[in-house]
């Protein structure tokens, strides 16, 4: 028996395999294809496998370089995104806090609850000034003071906002008596004046009708002269006097070191 026989059989798979293994090499290295082989197989094609491969050519540089260039296009897109995301927020929070300093400023139209105040001259206002020969008006004609003194009690009572014979109380609103008109906002009203505030309609109705306030005052004089109603909802207009001015500017913030 030949000792080696076993040992020569178990190896009969090596030249086979081995011969596999060079050919498939050799054809893999035919079939890569390089910048620099593409042009010399070219050469080899025929006329009409020339036209066909033209035709079916990849320009792999130009296409590289249109891929980048998506990629680009598409990050600056996402980033763009993001900002108009970012600043349509910040826009949104700016607007926001705009319509709040308008509300607050008085410069908007504003619905709500509240109160309603009617003050009317009383009917002894007639006989009275009559009385005092025309030389001042009475305590029984309404007065510019009643007026202002109704709107301050009505602030201090938790009125949002308020307005005069259709006319919004702000910052810069005033009131005069000038002859038999009062002037609220420089323009002329005369009794019944009618004011609205918007609020919780229970503590201003409470808060008008405290004594020693000023409608318990008037009331002294003629009780028909005040009338006060809750309402669930009414509308008050915008400021429409003057805001612009002359004197006032804001002081710049002191630059940090």
């Amino acid at each position: 028996m030949n000792p080696f026989a076993s040992r020569f059989n178990s190896q009969n798979w090596v030249l086979p395999v081995s011969i596999m293994c060079l050919v498939l090499g050799f054809m893999i290295s035919l079939a890569w294809v390089t910048k620099d082989n593409r042009s010399s197989r070219f050469s080899l094609l025929g006329p009409d496998q020339r036209e066909r491969v033209n035709q079916a050519t990849v320009d792999i540089e130009a296409f590289q370089q249109l891929s980048a260039e998506v990629s680009k296009l598409r990050l600056e897109k996402t980033e763009l995104e993001n900002g108009l995301a970012k600043r349509g927020e910040e826009g949104s929070i700016l607007n926001k806090s705009l319509q709040e300093l308008k509300v607050f400023a008085g410069t908007t139209k504003v619905a709500g609850p509240g109160v309603v105040i009617t003050l009317r001259d009383s009917p002894k206002a007639q006989s009275d000034f009559a009385a005092n020969n025309g030389n001042f008006l009475p305590d029984t004609v309404v007065h510019d003071d009643d007026v202002l003194k109704v709107v301050n009690e009505l602030y201090a009572s938790g009125a949002e906002a308020i307005s005069v014979n259709g006319h919004r109380v702000a910052g810069a609103t005033s009131f005069r008596c000038v002859g038999p008109t009062i002037l609220v906002n420089d323009v002329k009203i005369a009794p019944p004046v009618v004011i609205r505030a918007i609020g919780d309609a229970d503590t201003l109705y409470g808060g008008m009708n405290l004594a020693g306030g000023i409608l318990s005052i008037v009331r002294t004089e003629e009780s028909s002269m005040v009338h006060i109603e809750k309402v669930k909802d009414q509308e008050l207009p915008a400021f429409v006097g003057k805001t612009s001015s002359r004197f006032l500017k804001v002081p710049e913030e002191p630059k940090k070191q």
